[in-house]
């Protein structure tokens, strides 16, 4: 929402930009958003917002971002959130949106609360608003031709005017940037909120354009700088051009054909029971091909394979991407990657582990074996702490 002295009102509520994957991440942070406003109190949540001028509070840098001042402050969030999260989603994932979502929040809250450390009278910040800046910048950097679809609202004195509109992202992203420019320089209202909303476009934008450069996105011609080399253009042009068109069906034949060989040399290396170069393989396919999964069935291969081989680190790294990814045997994937940190003189990362079985869900069989391991992660964590070794978080 932008709102300028209850003259001025624009509700988004949507956008024709490509949608390649189900906006999951997305509406899980509405849903958490919203489910936090309504089942506490701002008295409940103060000790959980970014206190500025009492020092650094790690676990604010988290939680602020999940609290709103407001009902209003509160949908807009989630409408903006609504519009661009799908654009960012639908290109990078589930697993690295929720990353991308809590990198941004949290890396501001961290500069935030060093920027402000010096204040005189404490005070408190919240909301989501700067990561929704950032998602805007990406937008812009993504898919800057892409509409949103709005409501205007504009009211003087007696008369009122309301129209759906459809503006381009890039249009809708500038107009917010230099609102909030202007804001900063002249001092409307608090000077510290759009300074911090420029950051989080800022930090959003270096990493679409990271991302983009690095080919970890396809934008398929959409994005920025495709559109101001005229390459968008050129490709749009080709649509009817029988040569540009047999020369993309042979890059797509050509792609396909890259997958099914990584695809070969993982399954042939796992049938030569030799994982650690099916492992890098599989990374380094899915760095390649943003929308590729290892099979579940393989995934599991691969990972009893890192475990005969003692390959720790890669056997750790694929059990946790396993649980990210699947259900099927991940009540045995949890234990052996428990034991696996355990090998690894890690027994709070076991622990940690072992909290998210839940034992009511079990035979009583697989309940027996959770106390032992359990019981020797305790101890392991005890004698670690009584020799002064402390255990990096997993």
């Amino acid at each position: 929402m932008i709102q300028y002295r209850d003259m001025f009102l624009y509700i988004p509520y949507g956008t024709d930009a490509p949608i390649y994957r189900l906006p999951i991440i997305t509406v899980v942070m509405i849903v958490i958003n919203i489910a936090v406003f309504v089942m506490f109190t701002q008295e409940q949540t103060e000790p959980y917002m970014l206190a500025l001028g009492n020092g650094l509070t790690p676990l604010q840098w988290l939680t602020s971002n999940f609290l709103h001042d407001g009902i209003f402050h509160l949908v807009f969030n989630m409408l903006f959130l609504w519009v661009f999260g799908p654009v960012i989603e639908g290109r990078v994932g589930a697993i690295r949106m929720l990353i991308i979502y809590l990198g941004i929040g949290i890396l501001e809250c961290v500069v935030e609360q060093i920027l402000f450390s010096g204040l005189e009278e404490p005070t408190r910040s919240l909301g989501a608003s700067s990561i929704i800046y950032g998602f805007a910048a990406m937008s812009f950097i993504w898919a800057p031709e892409s509409k949103v679809h709005g409501i205007v609202v504009f009211w003087f004195i007696r008369y009122a005017f309301v129209k759906d509109t459809e503006t381009e992202i890039s249009i809708i992203v500038g107009f917010f940037a230099v609102l909030e420019i202007l804001l900063s320089i002249f001092l409307l209202g608090s000077v510290m909120t759009p300074l911090l909303h420029i950051f989080g476009a800022i930090l959003g934008l270096i990493l679409a354009i990271g991302l983009l450069k690095l080919k970890y996105v396809d934008c398929e011609y959409e994005d920025i700088f495709s559109v101001w080399s005229g390459e968008k253009e050129r490709a749009e042009l080709e649509v009817n051009d029988p040569d540009a068109v047999q020369r993309r069906t042979e890059r797509r034949q050509e792609r396909q054909k890259r997958e099914n060989l990584l695809s070969e040399e993982i399954e042939l290396a796992l049938q030569n029971q030799t994982p650690l170069p099916a492992y890098i393989i599989a990374q380094r396919k899915e760095r390649e091909f943003t929308d590729w999964t290892l099979p579940q069935d393989l995934h599991w291969t691969m990972i009893q394979q890192l475990l005969a081989g003692k390959h720790w680190t890669e056997a750790i790294a694929a059990m946790q991407q396993y649980l990210e990814r699947h259900q099927e045997q991940s009540f045995f994937v949890r234990v052996m990657l428990a034991q696996a940190f355990l090998s690894q003189n890690k027994p709070k990362a076991a622990l940690m582990v072992l909290n998210d079985i839940s034992l009511e869900r079990l035979e009583p069989e697989k309940q027996s074996a959770i106390p032992k391991i359990r019981k020797k992660a305790e101890m392991m964590h005890q004698k670690n702490m009584d020799e002064g070794i402390y255990e990096m978080n997993e």
